[in-house]
């Protein structure tokens, strides 16, 4: 399977930060796979910036390690099982471990809104 080896980035225009520095504006246009032999390189772009803030120019850099949320970890256990009941840490509703979940909590859900 190829291995992504680079994100694909362009430069779309600039921005002013707090402290009144110019900086320029990135966003992530795709990525750059490796060919399992080492042979090759393929670029898949998920998007192509258009306007007048784009040189045409696209930057490669090497991914960064993105921290994972904690909802993202539950939610990313719950998809490695196949999004099945009790697959999760705790119990995969909550902690409720009941035939009905969220039976407990019949009329105050009206509280949430």
């Amino acid at each position: 399977m190829p291995k992504k080896i680079y994100d694909a980035v362009a430069s779309v225009g600039e921005y002013t930060d707090r402290n009144g520095q110019t900086k320029k504006r990135y966003v992530n246009i795709g990525a750059v796979f490796e060919s399992d032999d080492g042979k090759y390189m393929s670029l898949k772009l998920e998007s192509i910036p258009v306007g007048p803030n784009w040189s045409g120019w696209v930057s490669f850099f090497v991914p960064k390690e993105r921290e994972v949320s904690p909802a993202q970890q539950a939610h990313n256990e719950a998809k490695a099982n196949g999004y099945q009941p009790g697959s999760t840490k705790d119990g995969g509703f909550g902690g409720m471990d009941d035939d009905i979940p969220f039976a407990g909590m019949r009329g105050k859900m009206l509280n949430c809104i």
